[in-house]
């Protein structure tokens, strides 16, 4: 065999067997980028889904639905094929039993404080290889040393909210205090989290867990309204003073009537890009 037919051989030998380690091995698929606003690309995942099963019927898991939303919407936009396990609504359980793990949302105690949820989001984003570009949180709550650098702040404040809405990278995550008035002020009984995609001046558009998809597309407007005036706090419910901080009123905010749901907490985070 002259060289040029012994190097056409060996080329067509070595082509055959690329070809067929590729197909043998599993490929994994690049999601796609898509289009569109925060509104119309983060889910209206209902907490409380049969399907799902969650503990307590779901009703302490606002926090890691919220989040899961969230992280879904930067898969979609940015392609991030290893950040969750898919877009589709079994993928969505599966991801929220992770962060409700991962944030040790506990029904018995009451659902899951900022804290967790900073811990928990560190953690979850480098199990899947990638690096948060911003975690910020503004709260009265406090935190474990860990995480005292992303506390930025008590008072959430509208300029700074709207921002991180309006930026395309970036998830916002509202939690609201409910508080009941005493003899003695307010005292707060628990709260609920919701996902913001979207502001005008000092409306928000949100998706809230606590309703069904259908509602939850229906009912989105949460207007913010700062408190003028004195809101004395019982010990260890809130701030002695909350006054500055925002009441939330509104269809996508749905609570009783001896409720006032005032925003303690607003978690801000974006991931890096690969």
């Amino acid at each position: 065999m002259n060289t040029r037919l012994l190097t056409r051989a060996l080329s067509a030998i070595l082509l055959t067997a690329a070809l067929a380690f590729f197909f043998a091995t599993p490929q994994r698929a690049v999601l796609p980028q898509q289009s569109g606003s925060k509104d119309d690309l983060t889910p209206t995942f209902w907490q409380r889904d049969p399907e799902a099963d969650f503990e307590d019927e779901g009703r302490m898991h606002c926090a890691p639905t919220a989040v899961s939303d969230g992280l879904i919407y930067l898969t979609k936009v940015y392609g991030m094929k290893h950040l969750v396990p898919g877009t589709g609504h079994k993928d969505q359980i599966s991801l929220i039993q992770q962060l409700a793990e991962e944030f040790g949302t506990d029904p018995s105690i009451g659902g899951t404080n900022p804290d967790k949820i900073l811990t928990g989001l560190r953690s979850y984003i480098e199990s899947k290889g990638y690096e948060l570009n911003r975690l910020e949180l503004k709260s009265w709550r406090g935190v474990s040393s860990a995480n005292k650098q992303f506390k930025i702040g008590t008072k959430p404040d509208l300029a700074w909210i709207r921002s991180a809405v309006g930026s395309k990278d970036t998830v916002v995550i509202f939690n609201f205090g409910w508080y009941h008035e005493t003899d003695d002020g307010y005292e707060r009984k628990g709260g609920h989290w919701v996902n913001v995609v979207g502001a005008s001046g000092n409306e928000f558009i949100v998706h809230n867990p606590i309703l069904p998809p259908e509602k939850q597309s229906d009912k989105k407007s949460v207007e913010l309204t700062a408190l003028s005036e004195d809101f004395i706090v019982s010990k260890d419910s809130g701030e002695a003073n909350m006054k500055g901080y925002y009441e939330g009123e509104g269809p996508g905010l749905p609570h009783g009537d001896t409720v006032t749901a005032i925003l303690d907490a607003v978690i801000v985070f974006s991931i890096k890009k690969q």
